[in-house]
C-alpha cells in the first residue's frame, strides 16, 4: 500500500510540472470567473478567476496567478464545443459546489470528474442544482 501512496504522490507531482508547462504554451483553456467557493477532491477553493485547461483524459486548474491548483483525471463527455464557447459546470447541494465538467470551445469531447465520496452523500440527500459558468479563451 505504502507503494501505491508514493507512486500517486510521484504522479501527481509530475501532473503538476507538466500542468504548469502545458498551461503556459498556449493550449486550449477557459478562463472562468467563479462567484462562489468550490470543492475540487477534497481541497477547497475560494471564489475568483481561474484557467482550466484539458487535454487527453486530464483536466488542469490553475488560479489566474498561473499557479497550480489541481490537476485530475477524467472520463469524456461527447459533444463538440462550438469555438466561441466554453464552460465549466458545477454540481451544488445544501451551499457545497463540485467542480463537475470542463468544456473547451473546439474541443472534440468535455470532460467530466468523478465524483467524491462526500459528494455522492450529499447527492443522496438533496437533489441539489447545476450550475454552467460561462467562459473566455485565456489572455496570457
Amino acid at each position: 500500500m505504502t507503494h501505491v501512496r508514493t507512486i500517486a504522490t510521484l504522479l501527481m507531482m509530475w501532473g503538476f510540472v507538466v500542468g504548469s508547462a502545458h498551461g503556459q504554451k498556449g493550449a486550449p483553456g477557459v478562463k472562468v470567473t467563479v462567484p462562489f467557493p468550490f470543492v475540487i477532491q477534497r481541497t477547497t477553493l475560494s471564489s475568483g478567476d481561474y484557467f482550466f485547461f484539458s487535454s487527453r483524459d486530464k483536466v488542469w486548474v490553475q488560479e489566474a496567478s498561473g499557479r497550480n491548483v489541481a490537476v485530475l483525471l477524467t472520463g469524456a463527455q461527447d459533444r463538440r464545443i462550438p469555438e466561441r464557447d466554453g464552460r465549466v459546470i458545477f454540481d451544488c447541494y445544501s451551499g457545497e459546489c463540485f467542480l463537475s465538467q470542463v468544456w473547451i470551445a473546439g474541443q472534440e469531447v468535455g470532460r467530466t470528474l468523478p465524483k467524491s465520496k462526500r459528494q455522492i452523500e450529499l447527492a443522496s440527500k438533496d437533489p441539489g442544482q447545476q450550475f454552467a459558468l460561462l467562459g473566455n479563451k485565456p489572455q496570457r
